[in-house]
């Protein structure tokens, strides 16, 4: 694949990103637990799967808590799991469980939603051998965890940020007067190049240059199939990639041979979290 897989969050990252969750939420300021509980009060609780699918964040209930709670997690990011079935368990202070608790499950539900959505496109796409990516529609914030939670589902990560790749688009081949104008322009070749094709004439002007893949972008499949042939035709080893509004209603559409990938915003944009309840023992 052309970018960098994201195969797990540094502990650094989740750490960071759990204290401006906990910041946000003002967790010190808790008006009901500050009130009543007792700082010395030790309560045991167990995370249950209401859901079947693909579970994902258990680095993320290991992290959330300090030293004064103790947690453990039972099963694997990318474990298929069903109703009933225990993810962790935690034992401590009941002062911070109940604090923490929400935006714990809140980024785990978010996650195990993702993970299982990829899931179903990923299963279909990988009887093809055809990868399911992801895009940069994700979350402000939590990119980092919702493209990790891609991988849990088995998909795979397409570029991480506008700095891991040159991918040209219509808007920047509009911008610079046409693709020849466009890549005549780029000189750093050491990084991968994709250009965003919506029509057999732009293929066709792309392949005279060096790039290294195309996105055949809102095409039907017999044209995607032309295209697939003008490629072959050329000898280039391009990766081919598809994408424009495919769901898993017309997926099987677009399984076609000689397809790399097929990226779909929607694994993260139109993911439901999958129900996590924290059950006090």
């Amino acid at each position: 694949m052309l970018y960098k897989q994201i195969t797990t969050i540094p502990q650094k990252t989740i750490q960071e990103k759990l204290d401006l969750f906990f910041k946000e939420d003002d967790i010190q300021n808790d008006l009901t637990s500050n009130s009543f509980i007792d700082k010395k009060e030790i309560i045991q609780a167990d995370f249950i799967a209401e859901f079947e699918g693909v579970f994902c964040g258990g680095d993320i209930i290991k992290n959330g808590f300090s030293q004064n709670v103790k947690s453990t997690v039972f099963i694997s990011d990318g474990f298929k799991v069903r109703p009933g079935m225990k993810i962790a368990s935690i034992k401590g202070a009941a002062i911070e469980i109940l604090k923490k608790e929400r935006v714990i499950l809140n980024l785990i539900q978010k996650m195990s939603g993702i993970s299982s959505e990829t899931n179903i496109y990923a299963s279909k796409a990988f009887r093809k051998n055809i990868k399911i990516l992801d895009t940069r529609k994700t979350t402000p914030g939590i990119r980092i965890f919702e493209k990790y939670a891609v991988q849990c589902g088995g998909g795979t990560n397409h570029r991480f940020n506008l700095a891991k790749g040159i991918m040209i688009k219509d808007n920047h081949i509009g911008a610079n007067a046409g693709i020849e104008s466009t890549l005549n322009k780029i000189k750093n070749q050491n990084i991968p190049i994709q250009v965003e094709i919506d029509r057999k004439e732009q293929l066709i002007e792309s392949l005279e240059y060096n790039i290294d893949a195309v996105l055949l972008d809102n095409m039907e499949p017999l044209e995607i199939k032309e295209c697939i042939k003008i490629i072959k035709k050329s000898g280039k080893n391009i990766f081919i990639e598809v994408s424009g509004g495919i769901t898993i209603k017309t997926l099987n559409r677009f399984l076609i041979s000689g397809v790399d990938a097929i990226s779909v915003g929607a694994i993260i944009h139109q993911a439901t979290f999958k129900n996590i309840k924290l059950q006090h023992i």
